[in-house]
């Protein structure tokens, strides 16, 4: 007989496959598969606060368990190192947009009609 699989270790199952999609997106530049993606890997880490017990786990389960969480902050480390020069480059795109729009206001508002 087939023993079921506890839901907290299918919980991190799903985050570990999801984990590496994100990852994946974000190395081949995907940003909205990776939001997508980031939207179900959100909501599992919800459920997961729901249904943590540890407690319950065996001694194997508990190792496989950590086993999981250190590949998930190892994909979460390196999403971080791609995402965060993109999130820089956008914040200085809006920066120079908010300034030509300043600008524009600035020199509009002084010009007579």
């Amino acid at each position: 007989m087939l023993k079921q699989k506890k839901p907290l270790i299918a919980c991190y199952e799903e985050l570990l496959r999801l984990s590496g999609l994100m990852c994946e997106a974000a190395r081949a530049g995907q940003w909205e598969t990776m939001g997508a993606l980031q939207t179900g890997y959100v909501a599992q880490v919800n459920t997961l606060k729901i249904i943590d017990d540890v407690a319950s786990l065996t001694a194997d389960e508990r190792r496989y368990r950590y086993g999981m969480l250190e590949t998930i902050l190892s994909q979460d480390a390196a999403i971080r190192n791609l995402v965060t020069p993109k999130l820089e480059e956008l914040g200085q795109l809006l920066n120079n947009s908010r300034r030509r729009q300043d600008l524009h206001q600035a020199y509009s508002a002084s010009t007579p009609a």
